[in-house]
């Protein structure tokens, strides 16, 4: 069995039921106004939560695939065991919450071992890709998602961090995955270039090591001092998958997961600024589709508590798979009817305002909007890209796409009938 801990507070457990798991909050869950439910798919009550309910979220708090396979090798447990390896990983997760086995506690003071370059450069070789795994089971830290990654402490004067047993992190560094030439300048250049069009995205930055690593600093967690030992708070955050109560395998919509329309229902339900919200939603939907992003699932959108509100978290994420030949040309959220961001249509794009039921002249104006601003920031990205730490060949295939997209999106929009038709 394992508790389960929210901002440091003991608030639930989790045991295993069958081939699933079930979640009890406490009795101190319900002592307290202020302790939010661990998610809202799970609202506070006495009654347990069967797997059926429950799972979902748990279960997207874990690695998947190859890389789950690794890091379930490391903490010496099987990756089909998805409670088990919440109990061995679960110490630091996204959000405030944390998992660890009845009888053990979180620590008092959090520990790091400072990493040299050299250090730093050891977690990411080209040769054994356990040792990266090994420091996620040492770390204790829980991050979901098919890339090979690890989370570390940048101190305030620069230097890196691997955080011991559960201990709080500042970044998510991703290294490169071989099977997708350049993925780490890729998804630089597409966060980049979102931040400059006007959308909120976590900070990110590439680093010089063997082997390309991406440095994404996380929106879920907040300085509280400025001194070089000072550690971020956790801030709490479930994915649009946790919210919904979908299994991670089934994030795609055409697997069964979550479309424009039920993302769109998230937020005028739970948002503090729901119009807002939905305006950000259209405009990553747009440069999405500008850069050919066909792997934008509900995974990629997140809830984030901010004081006393919720609102939709920065993006994060951001890819052009458009670039990369043998992929599967399906979006993993259809625009109107089209599945291929190839062939999205002005009716599609109408269907698609109407899902969301929002008005389509506002949502023509938000899609050109967009298109405007990723052209104008598109020369500037680029720029910064070559300047350090340097050119990459994957920039100019972007560059392609979004050129191609964009014409395409002014020719439906602009030139194919009168705005407002």
């Amino acid at each position: 069995m394992l508790d389960v801990y929210l901002h440091d507070r003991l608030i639930g457990t989790l045991a295993a039921r069958g081939r699933g798991v079930r979640f009890r909050y406490t009795a101190a869950a319900f002592d307290d106004d202020a302790v939010p439910p661990l998610s809202l798919a799970l609202p506070k009550q006495e009654t347990p939560f069967p797997d059926s309910k429950a799972g979902p979220y748990f279960r997207n708090l874990l690695p998947e695939q190859a890389f789950r396979r690794l890091v379930a090798a490391a903490a010496g447990t099987t990756p089909e065991d998805g409670l088990a390896l919440l109990g061995a990983i679960g110490g630091e997760c996204p959000g405030a919450v944390a998992l660890w086995p009845t009888g053990m506690f979180p620590p008092r003071a959090a520990r790091y071992r400072d990493l040299g370059p050299a250090d730093l450069g050891a977690l990411f070789t080209t040769h054994d890709p356990t040792q990266l795994a090994s420091a996620v089971a040492r770390g204790r830290l829980s991050l979901p998602g098919v890339q090979e990654k690890v989370a570390l402490l940048r101190r305030a004067d620069g230097r890196w961090a691997l955080p011991e047993n559960g201990a709080v992190t500042s970044h998510i560094l991703k290294q490169a995955d071989t099977a997708y030439a350049g993925l780490i300048e890729n998804e630089w250049l597409s966060m980049t270039l979102a931040r400059t069009s006007g959308l909120a995205t976590a900070a990110c930055e590439r680093l010089a090591l063997e082997r390309p690593v991406l440095a994404v600093e996380r929106f879920d967690r907040v300085r509280v001092g400025v001194r070089a030992t000072a550690v971020p708070i956790r801030l709490h955050q479930e994915d649009l998958c946790q919210v919904l109560g979908i299994e991670p395998d089934r994030k795609y919509e055409f697997d069964g997961g979550p479309g424009f329309k039920a993302c769109a229902a998230v937020l005028r339900r739970h948002s503090a600024l729901p119009a807002e919200d939905l305006e950000h939603l259209v405009r990553w939907a747009a440069f999405n589709y500008l850069i050919g992003n066909e792997d934008a699932h509900a995974k990629n959108l997140a809830l984030l508590q901010r004081a006393d509100s919720l609102r939709l978290a920065p993006h994060y994420d951001l890819v052009s798979t458009e670039v990369y030949r043998g992929l599967e040309r399906r979006m993993a959220m259809k625009i109107g009817g089209a599945t291929d961001v190839r062939n999205v249509q002005r009716n599609d794009w109408e269907r698609f305002a109407r899902a969301i039921a929002l008005d389509w002249p506002l949502v023509r104006a938000w899609l050109l909007e967009m298109m405007d601003a990723v052209r104008a920031a598109l020369p500037a990205a680029v720029a910064e890209g070559e300047a350090s730490p340097g050119l990459s060949p994957v920039f100019g295939r972007i560059v392609d796409v979004v050129e191609r997209r964009s014409a395409r999106l002014e020719r439906e929009l602009v030139t194919s009938r009168r705005p407002g038709r």
